[in-house]
């Protein structure tokens, strides 16, 4: 196996700390994914679609209507755990997987996001990697705002 084998398949791992009982971090990351998910700058339809948990799907919908399954919950375990198969605007058969984890932490909630499953991309498992591991970055620290 090369290094840049190794690289394009290691999880993202990125963990946040929020001044919320599991409960709410919990809540605020699935319920209220919409309040503080930057559409701005990670969507597919653009600054005005809205994202929401909508039964066991996790979808965005465009102003004008249209709509995109982003993931399927595979599991919840609230409010500890959340496992996603994540292929925002793809094909679902290419989903990679996000697993978020809820912990006490002292005066709050650890929040531990990891992000794998990059060989179901194939040839573009290295460029999507590297984007999520920065992606997520901006994502989390939206949503440490918002809790």
């Amino acid at each position: 196996m090369t290094s840049k084998t190794h690289t394009a398949s290691a999880p993202v791992v990125r963990a946040v700390h929020v001044a919320r009982s599991c409960e709410d971090a919990f809540r605020i990351f699935t319920e209220d994914i919409g309040g503080w998910w930057p559409m701005e700058t990670y969507s597919v339809f653009g600054a005005t679609a809205r994202v929401g948990v909508e039964g066991n799907d996790v979808v965005e919908r465009s102003a004008e209507g249209e709509r995109t399954v982003w993931a399927e919950i595979v599991e919840s375990d609230p409010p500890r755990l959340l496992v996603m198969k994540w292929h925002p605007g793809t094909d679902p058969a290419t989903a990679t997987t996000v697993e978020v984890a809820f912990a006490d932490d002292g005066d709050g909630t650890r929040v531990e996001l990891t992000h794998s499953g990059w060989e179901t991309l194939g040839e573009r498992a290295m460029e999507a990697r590297q984007s999520y591991d920065g992606g997520w970055l901006q994502v989390l620290e939206r949503f440490v705002v918002a809790g």
